[in-house]
């Protein structure tokens, strides 16, 4: 009895319990997927349009970021996300029935960009323009969608650290990388000599979704003809392999040109050597050397 006294006399609480629920502004949120690149894939919401009235909107977020206004996509917003052009490969549906408005965001060829979580809100936004300034807390749940991916070809992987010569002279401490795009499930990289896979004396880091495989090396002249090459493989897309590689190595031995300076001797001999004592017979000695040295010189830059 007492609980129906109290009922009759608060009938107005029932219902607005009954109309907020939990959640209730969307009747259905979108759903976390898995999906492999290349495929079409839809997130979908279902809003309480009650909960529109006045100056408010559904937009569609990716990692907290709004990227859409209503049924528009905001390219230059997605670009800024996802750190490249979309390119129109976003569109939103949006179908109106009853008090109920539905909401399809549709990524056509998925790419390993538009991985994220993703959220449908209601935005409220000023009287001339659908822009929103304040995201409420009507907000559904957050849909992970990851996106398995291979690196791009023919971009990655990307060998660095020698020129078109591939020439480098004996004792030279040599550093070559192997770049790639990550990739999901993360690519192996692999460095190999002669086509015999390296174990060691590579390191591997990754930074700003990019894995690089290093390898150190001091060149000597038993080096010569190797060929270096990278290799690319994934665990989950079991046909995807790719490669980069430089030419054949040339090891030089280089000559270490003596820089100590005949002129420093020359001046020091000058200072404490009397003009008198000089001789025209030592200074012909002088230049007949000074040319036998530049003979010697020329006839090894001829040979090499």
């Amino acid at each position: 009895m007492e609980t129906y006294r109290y009922l009759h006399r608060f009938p107005m609480i029932l219902i607005l319990v009954g109309l907020v629920g939990v959640n209730s502004q969307f009747l259905i949120d979108p759903q976390s997927a898995e999906v492999t690149q290349g495929a079409d894939h839809g997130l979908e919401c279902v809003v309480n349009r009650t909960y529109l009235a006045g100056y408010y909107f559904v937009a569609w977020t990716k990692d907290s970021e709004v990227f859409s206004a209503r049924n528009q996509i905001d390219k230059v917003a997605l670009e800024n996300i996802n750190g490249e052009d979309p390119e129109d490969r976003y569109t939103i549906t949006k179908i109106d029935q009853g008090n109920t408005g539905t909401y399809k965001l549709i990524i056509d060829q998925v790419k390993g960009v538009d991985s994220g979580n993703y959220q449908c809100v209601i935005c409220q936004h000023p009287s001339t323009s659908y822009v929103c300034t304040a995201i409420t807390d009507f907000k559904s749940t957050v849909a992970t969608f990851n996106v398995l991916y291979t690196p791009s070809v023919p971009e990655y992987p990307e060998c660095n650290g020698l020129d078109s010569s591939a020439t480098v002279s004996i004792g030279t401490q040599v550093e070559v990388t192997c770049v790639s795009e990550i990739g999901d499930p993360k690519v192996q990289l692999q460095w190999n000599k002669d086509g015999v896979p390296l174990l060691s004396t590579v390191t591997e880091r990754e930074e700003n979704n990019r894995l690089y495989l290093i390898y150190t090396f001091t060149a000597e002249l038993s080096h010569t003809g190797m060929v270096l090459s990278c290799s690319s493989t994934s665990s989950h897309f079991t046909s995807y392999s790719e490669s980069c590689s430089f030419n054949a190595l040339n090891v030089v031995d280089m000559p270490v040109v003596a820089t100590t300076s005949r002129a420093a001797e020359y001046e020091e001999e000058s200072q404490t050597t009397p003009v008198s004592d000089y001789s025209s017979d030592s200074c012909a000695s002088a230049i007949n050397k000074s040319i036998k040295c530049l003979q010697i010189f020329g006839k090894y830059l001829d040979g090499n």
